[in-house]
């Protein structure tokens, strides 16, 4: 890969196969190459990649999301903007921090645009264009998830050396460093694989709950990115009309508490979570362990 990507259009070829597989849906495929390729690296960053299974991803709150939306007495929300974002310039910032990727929400109805009566490929290029006329101007609505398991990869992506690879320059550093001018650095490589694993990461997330679950009254979820690299969008909506009930998904009981010390006493008190964490530990033995911790 670094004698290939050397030539700029092979390295683009490459993003916009992975980028379209994840607009395709076809998330699987897109984690099957990276997987493979990153299995080549003998690095610190490629073995964490390497232990990022899809499971290790998962998003928090996914039920008060759809409690937010049937609540909701304005217009009837009729699409949901899902963007995974870093603060902007935390490169500059203590590189002792981990920084925990956050998860902007904005709801939608059709006076912003008509949502509804769109299909998938509509909503998808309406997603991949930031239109003023309608691009984050949401229903005023309080919603909060969390994703868990992205951290530390996007610490070490936001903190990478070899972020970028100026091909006209390369020679005179290439001649330095020992590389021959047409190959890209290994790092260089690195970071690309790894940055467009954790947008497949973060979709895998979004896609599971979407189309195994559903929201209330089935709205489409649009996913991005923003301030991340590559930033990839995608459309996901569910495959029938299904009320989120906790009791059947004990995934799903994760609140915004990350760790269980935290967690509020009127948690314990209520019979339905802990029957919900009982089935849990049944379940997959230090599930909730796994879970709350911070990654």
């Amino acid at each position: 890969m670094q004698k290939a990507w050397a030539d700029e259009a092979v390295e683009n070829a490459y993003f916009q196969r992975i980028e379209a597989m994840v607009q395709a849906g076809d998330l699987d495929a897109a984690s099957a190459i990276l997987e493979e390729d990153l299995a080549s690296l003998d690095t610190p960053l490629g073995q964490l990649c390497r232990d990022l299974s899809e499971e290790a991803v998962d998003i928090a709150g996914w039920e008060e999301l759809g409690d937010s939306i049937s609540q909701y007495e304005g217009e009837p929300i009729s699409a949901v903007h899902i963007m995974i974002s870093n603060e902007p310039d935390l490169v500059f910032e203590d590189k002792s921090v981990t920084h925990h990727p956050m998860i902007e929400v904005v709801f939608y109805s059709d006076e912003h645009l008509a949502f509804s009566e769109m299909s998938r490929e509509e909503l998808l290029a309406a997603s991949l264009t930031e239109d003023e006329s309608w691009w984050g101007l949401g229903e005023d609505m309080e919603a909060y998830l969390e994703i868990n398991g992205l951290s530390q990869l996007n610490t070490a992506l936001l903190h990478h050396k070899r972020q970028y690879y100026f091909r006209d320059q390369m020679h005179v550093l290439d001649e330095k460093n020992g590389l021959a001018a047409d190959t890209a650095p290994l790092l260089y490589v690195e970071f690309r694989l790894t940055s467009m694993l954790r947008s497949v990461r973060y979709h895998q997330a979004v896609k599971a709950l979407v189309e195994g679950f559903g929201l209330r009254k089935n709205v489409p979820v649009l996913v991005g990115m923003h301030n991340m690299k590559p930033e990839i969008s995608s459309v996901y909506m569910a495959k029938s009309a299904v009320i989120v009930e906790m009791a059947r998904i004990p995934k799903l009981a994760v609140t915004i508490k990350r760790n269980m010390e935290e967690i509020p006493e009127e948690f314990s008190g209520s019979s339905l979570r802990q029957r919900v964490l009982v089935e849990a530990e049944e379940e997959r033995p230090g599930f909730f362990r796994r879970l709350f911790g911070r990654r």
